[in-house]
């Protein structure tokens, strides 16, 4: 995305974080911006199509900072818990700051949902490459659980899914992140 477009992308989000989706009209995104409404649909065809390149923006953030918390230097699971709880709350954040939260993951759910699948396979190939990585590199063993990396990858994947959709899912998702971290700890340790 180019830095123009960037701008706009960054001037939307400030704009359906404080109206929502369906207050926010391409005026308040241009006022935003600094610029005109046709200057913004230059870029734009339309709301759906700005909301469209913000998640796919916004998806691609959560999806860097997963990346850059596996590929740090800590044991496997700090790596995978960071990972885990980078992504979530960089996706997650600013919509739960929002008072238009569930309207915004709506407007996801129906304008971006390619975008959404996507960002899901990227995130378990990254999970399952971690595991893969740290069972041959004998730091874990997955020996008693039975499990391949790809089964554990997946259960964990729910598992977060899960955590994220529980009563009060972002505020307690760093204790039950540990938690899980730890139980993985007891079943894989060498």
């Amino acid at each position: 995305m180019d830095e123009r477009k960037q701008h706009i992308v960054m001037a939307a989000a400030e704009v359906f974080t404080r109206y929502g989706f369906k207050k926010a009209s391409m005026q308040d995104i241009a006022d935003a911006a600094m610029m005109s409404r046709a200057a913004l649909y230059l870029h734009f065809r339309n709301k759906d199509d700005l909301f469209r390149s913000l998640m796919q923006w916004h998806h691609g953030e959560a999806l860097k900072a997963a990346e850059a918390a596996l590929a740090s230097e800590k044991s496997f699971l700090v790596r995978l818990e960071a990972a885990l709880m980078d992504f979530t709350m960089v996706l997650f954040g600013p919509v739960r700051a929002s008072t238009y939260g569930q309207e915004l993951f709506e407007a996801n759910m129906a304008l971006a949902a390619d975008t959404m699948a996507a960002t899901s396979t990227r995130l378990r190939s990254l999970m399952e490459n971690a595991v893969t990585e740290a069972v041959s590199t004998g730091e874990i063993s997955l020996s008693a659980t039975g499990l391949s990396a790809a089964t554990l990858t997946d259960l964990l994947y729910v598992c977060l899914d899960g955590i994220k959709k529980a009563p009060n899912g972002l505020d307690k998702l760093n204790g039950r992140l540990s938690a899980l971290m730890r139980l993985l700890g007891a079943a894989t340790c060498i």
